[in-house]
């Protein structure tokens, strides 16, 4: 969640004056993609931090990893949509006017960053202007709380998926650190079920 809020509300704690061009452009340029690869590495670790407590009967060991794995990672997913979800709503609605500045104030170091790199390549692309890069950074809009959505259902996809295949690498693997065996052996009982 952290990640989510640190990506999303920037605007609230980076200056775009005070901040050097080269990092104020990296941030906007690939932020959407660097949250997005922490989401997956936490749900991953978190299908790597997590142990079946409840043992059931006939059920084996990799299974059970297999499906805590995919809960834990699509807890985590859903938290974290949860959380995109209310920022999205606070951004087009709370802050929209200070993202509108932010911006304002941002658009212009980008353009000057892009064109110091452009000036050393011997074929360059077109550079956008600030107004294009200014509109790229513009508060969302309600409708867009849809789009939040289908994200949340699409990141939790993904994340239960990575989740489930870290539990099932892990019940490939053998026993646990803590010797749990993959089909761990339950209690025979001479009492029918």
């Amino acid at each position: 969640m952290l990640v989510a809020l640190a990506a999303d509300l920037r605007f609230l704690f980076i200056s775009p004056t005070g901040t050097p061009n080269w990092i104020l452009t990296a941030i906007e340029e690939y932020r959407t993609s660097l949250a997005l690869a922490a989401y997956i590495f936490l749900g991953i670790l978190a299908a790597l931090r997590m142990r079946p407590d409840r043992m059931e009967q006939g059920v084996p060991y990799r299974a059970l990893l297999l499906r805590d794995g995919a809960l834990a990672a699509t807890v985590g997913a859903v938290m974290v949509g949860a959380t995109l979800f209310v920022v999205t709503f606070l951004n087009a609605t709370v802050f929209s006017d200070t993202i509108r500045d932010y911006a304002h104030a941002a658009a212009p170091s980008i353009v000057a960053y892009n064109e110091k790199v452009a000036n050393r390549l011997n074929d360059p692309p077109p550079v956008p202007g600030a107004a294009e890069i200014e509109q790229g950074l513009q508060p969302p809009k309600l409708r867009d709380l849809g789009r939040s959505i289908a994200n949340f259902v699409m990141r939790a996809l993904l994340m239960g998926t990575a989740g489930a295949i870290v539990g099932l690498l892990r019940g490939r693997a053998g026993p646990d650190r803590d010797g749990r065996t993959p089909d761990p052996p339950y209690a025979k009982t001479s009492e029918p079920r």
